[in-house]
């Protein structure tokens, strides 16, 4: 690790402590510098969209002809990582029912719509014109990144292959300057949250936010780092102590596009994952492979179910990861994030007393968020090393 990479890893712990006590000490002050979080996360976001789509390009064209199998790979294992962290939760909160006897769960309904999903739908809210944003448009922007990128390099122009690293490797300089502010984003971001809830979400919902963080911790342990100290060799120790600055950086910005040039960094100068594999997996894990959703949907389903003595049967388990996956991959193009697939979720399994509930998830969702984004971001870790590992042993 270089000496700046060294000093801004330290600083960002430090600011993370400083700015979660700031907001409980302060709050009003945390409200007065909360614009430093906001232009930090900002910046990554639209900084990060014509990098992404440049890295996605720049690693197609370098992999000819076997970038599409990666792809085709990368797929296939991010249904597996999330079907698997899913299942796993499941058989977790069926056995000790965290969500029976649970009362109080707060007297503000929430007030928000619900989305309408559907098989034609998915596609619309990724592609429809009228949804365009740095958000959505991450998705169609990497695939067609991806088919440019990959017909460049399979008709070999290499001119046109070196003039898109060069320009790759100008955005990726500005990313890395907007890096070194890591600290002072983290600083205000925890100071606004802290300073915005405060102890009172974790005491109203303590046992949802206990579980919801047992599940991530769980699927961290068994799904992302297990195969790793199997397969690649990884030891825990030496995970987490490549991973901390990446950790630090999803738990402040609960972004995984905001995290995601720090996840680049990580897998390449970490771990050494060739760039011809991190510049199509991480991006497209970014987009399509949230394993924190997967820990998310099987609570947030069977905590309610549990809650209003709804019997959860296997086929209704089998339909919760149907509908999560399916969830998960339009969740690009909804509107109004995890909150507003929440209640789509629980209207689709057909759960009574949405609204209600979803005025305490509501008000709690950005503490949950944290160690949602957290595992979403050491799923794609994975996802990098597992397929760097298959294509040096071919």
């Amino acid at each position: 690790m270089k000496v700046r990479d060294r000093i801004v890893s330290w600083a960002t712990l430090l600011c993370f402590v400083i700015g979660a006590a700031l907001g409980l000490i302060r709050p009003d002050w945390a409200q007065k510098i909360a614009f430093i979080g906001t232009a930090y996360v900002t910046a990554l976001k639209y900084l990060a969209l014509p990098a992404l789509i440049l890295s996605v390009f720049s690693a197609a064209g370098k992999g000819g002809r076997n970038a599409a199998g990666v792809l085709v790979r990368a797929l296939v294992l991010f249904v597996a990582l999330f079907s698997v962290t899913f299942l796993l939760c499941a058989v977790l909160y069926s056995v000790f029912s965290p969500g029976r006897g649970f009362l109080q769960l707060g007297q503000t309904a929430w007030q928000g719509e619900r989305a309408s999903i559907s098989f034609g739908g998915i596609f619309k809210n990724i592609f429809a014109p009228e949804r365009i944003s740095v958000n959505s448009l991450y998705f169609p922007s990497l695939l067609v990144a991806f088919a440019a990128g990959w017909l460049i390099g399979f008709i070999k122009l290499d001119k046109i292959r070196k003039g898109t690293a060069a320009l790759e490797r100008f955005f990726l300089r500005l990313l890395s300057y907007v890096m070194v502010t890591t600290p002072l984003g983290v600083l205000s971001l925890m100071a606004t949250c802290t300073g915005t809830f405060g102890f009172d979400a974790l005491k109203t919902s303590g046992a949802y936010a206990a579980w919801a963080y047992g599940g991530c911790v769980l699927a961290l342990a068994a799904v992302m780092i297990l195969p790793l100290w199997l397969f690649c060799k990884v030891k825990p120790r030496h995970y987490f102590a490549r991973t901390g600055r990446l950790f630090l950086t999803a738990l402040s910005t609960c972004s995984s596009a905001a995290t995601l040039p720090e996840t680049m960094r990580t897998c390449r100068e970490e771990f050494g994952v060739s760039d011809e594999i991190t510049g199509v997996v991480a991006p497209l894990g970014c987009t399509v492979h949230m394993c924190g959703g997967a820990v998310s949907f099987s609570l947030f389903g069977l905590f309610v179910m549990q809650m209003t003595g709804q019997p959860v049967s296997a086929a209704t388990l089998f339909i919760m990861l149907l509908f999560s996956l399916l969830l998960n991959m339009g969740a690009p193009g909804i509107p109004g994030g995890g909150i507003v697939l929440g209640a789509t979720y629980l209207s689709m399994l057909g759960v009574e007393h949405v609204e209600l509930f979803l005025g305490m998830y509501a008000g709690i969702y950005r503490l949950l968020d944290m160690a949602y984004t957290s595992l979403n971001v050491a799923g794609d870790v994975t996802a990098n090393l597992l397929i760097d590992r298959w294509e040096k042993k071919r």
